[in-house]
């Protein structure tokens, strides 16, 4: 499912775009991006509608994708993965904006940059994949508020990626990244035996707060083809002497994919409810193939007992077959996304990936019985509607849309 991972950011990330240093703000300065189509520098060109509208409009040129968001009171914060400069795929960056709620629905605010690649290190190649949470931090002397996971590389093609923190004093920044080094670390020569020519590496990081302090769980993803979900309990309070607690395998009976025999929490984004004690998940769903890029072709949530975690080891667990996660309500597919309205986007997106709950700022559950994800949509390579003289503008046509699931 994850391949996208690899056929997305092995065209985008090509070099390094001069950022932040390690345990330094954002080397954008965390300002207003106003980089972004609609300017007065460059023209805004529009991006393919299949189906319903995004959250927000960019131009063609720009990807908007892996979104991760929070909702503290009546404002909204989306953060996402970008490039700054448009058709520059080198200038990777991890934006956010900020949204308000009116008339029934959010309206988002520009980009602010939060994280940008460094210039040298783990995260000089490439920043993506965001996640934040509240709670109580210090660093260096100084107490922060908010703290985000992301993946990062220095490798031009995105893959062998690591999974580093960064923290502030308010959700939209400044952002300063925590240290020079990881917190998780990648190693690819784990899985040569299996015969694996390339590796993603630990992507697709989440928080989850159990104390709203700084009490952590992280769950991520690693490698691909044989790739596991992982749980790590951790007490990151002071960050410059991190606590590590156990890791855990994430038990994935119940999931299934069709013609999958080794269906995972791909694309995993995980809240928690402590109303019902469940752990929420959204994944992405099958994987199509035939064309670029390929990537998941619907998105649903899961939900299994908070049991699920109690258990900390190392490795796989030996317990007694279980089955843990069920769906809950319907997939998001095509046939979802399409537009209610316009007869010219009635087959919906094709493409469907990178979901998210949107979860309050402790990475919990906003209300029970209902959800609302947002997820990320692509054109394929080679549509006719793309400029002709761009053959890479399918890497550029992300958008991120919204829609609610109710149980």
């Amino acid at each position: 499912m994850k391949k996208i991972f690899c056929v997305l950011l092995a065209g985008l990330f090509c070099g390094a775009l001069a950022g932040c240093g390690g345990g330094e703000t954002s080397g954008s300065g965390g300002g207003n991006d106003n980089s972004s189509g609609g300017g007065s520098q460059e023209p805004f060109e529009d991006k393919i509608f299949d189906g319903i509208d995004a959250v927000f409009d960019e131009s063609l040129g720009y990807y908007n994708a892996y979104p991760s968001a929070i909702q503290e009171g009546a404002t909204r914060y989306l953060y996402y993965t970008r490039n700054t400069v448009k058709y520059d795929g080198t200038t990777s960056s991890i934006a956010v904006r900020v949204g308000t709620y009116s008339g029934g629905s959010w309206t988002y605010g520009e980009p602010k940059t939060c994280i940008a690649v460094s210039d040298s290190g783990w995260d000089s190649g490439g920043v993506f994949m965001p996640d934040v949470v509240k709670g109580t931090f210090s660093y260096g002397g100084e107490s922060y508020s908010y703290l985000m996971a992301y993946s990062g590389t220095d490798r031009a093609d995105g893959n062998d990626a690591d999974i580093g923190l960064a923290v502030a004093k308010t959700p939209d920044g400044e952002w300063v990244k925590v240290g020079t080094q990881p917190l998780v670390t990648f190693n690819s020569s784990e899985w040569d035996t299996v015969g694996l020519s390339w590796y993603p590496g630990a992507i697709e990081p989440g928080l989850v707060s159990f104390d709203e302090g700084g009490k952590v769980w992280l769950f991520y993803e690693e490698s691909e083809v044989f790739k596991s979900n992982y749980a790590w309990e951790l007490d990151l309070s002071d960050l410059d002497n991190i606590v590590r607690g156990g890791r855990k395998v994430i038990e994935r009976t119940g999931v299934s994919d069709l013609g999958t025999s080794n269906p995972l929490l791909y694309g995993g984004d995980f809240v928690y409810d402590p109303d019902s004690d469940y752990l929420f998940a959204a994944r992405e769903g099958r994987t199509m193939a035939t064309a670029n890029p390929i990537v998941a072709d619907e998105v649903q949530v899961l939900r299994s007992s908070m049991d699920i975690l109690d258990e900390i080891v190392q490795g796989p667990t030996q317990e007694e077959p279980r089955v843990w996660w069920e769906e809950v309500g319907d997939s998001i597919d095509a046939g979802a996304t399409a537009h209610p309205t316009d007869d010219t986007r009635i087959f919906g997106y094709t493409r469907i990936f990178s979901p998210c709950i949107v979860s309050d700022p402790y990475g919990r559950l906003l209300e029970y019985g209902s959800l609302e994800l947002l997820f990320t949509t692509q054109a394929s390579e080679g549509d006719e509607r793309l400029p002709a003289d761009r053959e890479d503008a399918y890497e550029y046509s992300q958008m991120i849309h919204s829609m609610v699931i109710t149980y």
